[in-house]
């Protein structure tokens, strides 16, 4: 009683979607509509492919298709399901089986591991188009592995939750996030251009010393993991650092700038400057929207979040629909 709409729910919104590369949290009911809309997309791009071809995909002379879509290379769709298969009531197990039996498991790859302890290189370096987790918000862990796979949807790609609007652990969890994106929202990434006086300077561990140095002075920052080594001149380099500041309430990167000056002797100068090719943070600046089912009283919700970074729009086809 807890899939039953959402396995239809999802296979059509893959079928809208065409994602191409997919993960599933938690194996079972929903991975075969997963896969048969995988499946069923690329019967239908093949028919797009041929209509291209006989020139069909026009209406009253207009060209339906969009070339440049159709002319990027697209790699094969497949959906990387990780389960432990140790649910005591799983039918993860039967996945497999019934993929084969359907002639859908070409589009299937299971990773036999706990998804809180699975190491994100195993799906490839390519982002995913589309993220579904099933069953497990629930878990005191689930706050920080949602944050670790939405990290790995594309710009303009999807995550969904299953169980996230009618129960008080899904409803903390998701005003967390909403104040989270909000705080990301009121920041602002600048780029600290750190000099020291000599080339003698271990610039490696001057930045150790600075990511480490306690706030001081009611400063609002978060140092970014990014940062590089940039040659100056006569064997001289200088240290990029990078952080998240929120100058509301009298702070400021000047005078975050100041402080590293002050605290650190082998530090000659900083230079502090806006940086304009920082994504917004960990959230960016996503959408979001809540679905119910309301003649049930448990897994009769889901969350959909759509990535959608500074800058992002969708492409403009026509003047009118």
């Amino acid at each position: 009683m807890g899939c039953e709409n959402m396995g239809p729910m999802l296979y059509q919104l893959i079928r809208f979607l065409k994602p191409r590369k997919l993960l599933e949290i938690g194996a079972g009911y929903t991975s075969i509509f997963m896969l048969q809309a995988l499946a069923d997309n690329e019967r239908e791009l093949q028919a797009w492919e041929k209509m291209r071809k006989s020139k069909e995909c026009t209406c009253e002379g207009v060209d339906w298709s969009v070339d440049d879509y159709f002319a990027q290379e697209r790699t094969p769709p497949v959906l990387d399901i990780v389960d432990n298969m140790e649910h005591e009531a799983t039918t993860a197990h039967l996945v497999m089986e019934v993929a084969k039996a359907l002639n859908i498991d070409q589009y299937l790859k299971v990773h036999v591991a706990d998804a809180y302890d699975y190491e994100s290189s195993n799906f490839g370096e390519a982002p995913f188009d589309l993220v579904w987790l099933d069953g497990i918000s629930t878990d005191e862990r689930f706050p920080a592995l949602f944050k670790d796979y939405f990290a790995l949807v594309r710009d303009g790609g999807y995550a969904a939750v299953h169980s996230t609007l009618t129960n008080n652990l899904s409803k903390a969890w998701l005003a967390s996030v909403n104040a989270e994106r909000n705080e990301e929202a009121r920041c602002e990434t600048f780029r600290f251009e750190v000099k020291p006086w000599d080339g003698e300077c271990d610039l490696l561990k001057l930045e150790d010393k600075i990511r480490k140095a306690e706030k001081s002075g009611g400063l609002n920052l978060t140092w970014l993991e990014k940062s590089s080594l940039e040659e100056v001149g006569f064997g001289i380099q200088k240290l990029l650092l990078y952080a998240r500041v929120n100058e509301s309430g009298g702070n400021s990167a000047d005078a975050i700038a100041e402080m590293i000056g002050e605290l650190f002797e082998e530090v000659q100068s900083v230079d502090v400057a806006p940086d304009e090719s920082a994504s917004v943070g960990i959230w960016g600046q996503f959408n979001y929207f809540g679905f119910q089912e309301p003649h049930k009283t448990r897994q009769n919700s889901f969350s959909l979040f759509q990535k959608r970074p500074k800058g992002f729009s969708e492409p403009t086809f026509s003047w009118t629909p």
